[in-house]
């Protein structure tokens, strides 16, 4: 063999030991292959992704009705006898008032602000993302839970993965508030029982 050969030889099995060490961990590189990627980006494609959702919502809602009603019958029975016996029998006479009147109103006004992750479930054949979230708060016994879930699109995801909350499509966002202040809000069971009867 000579020392071509033999160079060409050396060259093959320096870099087939270059690949065997690739999966390998070096304890004296300063590059890790587990490193994150800077030049990727973080918005959410996929199954598993993470995205943020910016909760702003604002609802008011008003709604006014009245009704009024009246009407009144009245009826001479004298009159229909004729001239005599009208004057011999007296002034006969079936009269009926009746009124109805109502008035009502409903006002109600709310205001939602939060910010909340959650995690794509599925990816359809379009690219829209079915997410669901939930975020637990407590504090002093008081738990406030957070429920989000919804379809986004693609390009409703902006560069810093977050989406607004007004570009969810059938969106259901639920906060409930579990302890004693919740228990103090509360109708006691014989109000609620009223309520229901009258």
């Amino acid at each position: 063999m000579n020392a071509r050969e033999l160079l060409f030889l050396g060259i093959a099995l320096s870099i087939t030991g270059a690949s065997a060490q690739e999966g390998k961990q070096n304890p004296g590189s300063l590059w890790s292959n587990k490193a994150p990627d800077r030049y990727r980006d973080s918005v959410a494609r996929k199954a598993g992704d993470v995205i943020t959702i910016l909760i702003n919502e604002v609802s008011t809602s008003t709604f006014s009705a009245s009704t009024q009603a009246s009407k009144s019958d009245s009826t001479n029975i004298a009159k229909g006898l004729g001239p005599l016996l009208a004057n011999l029998i007296p002034q006969w006479g079936i009269g009926a008032d009746s009124k109805n009147s109502g008035k009502g109103s409903t006002n109600q006004a709310g205001n939602l602000s939060a910010r909340m992750s959650a995690v794509v479930k599925e990816v359809s054949a379009n690219g829209t993302m079915t997410i669901e979230g939930v975020r637990s708060i407590t504090t002093n016994k008081e738990t406030q839970t957070f429920t989000l879930s919804g379809i986004i699109r693609p390009e409703d995801v902006r560069s810093d993965n977050t989406v607004l909350s007004q570009n969810l499509a059938n969106a259901t966002i639920k906060v409930e508030g579990k302890g004693m202040i919740a228990d103090r809000t509360r109708k006691g069971i014989l109000t609620r029982i009223l309520d229901w009867l009258f």
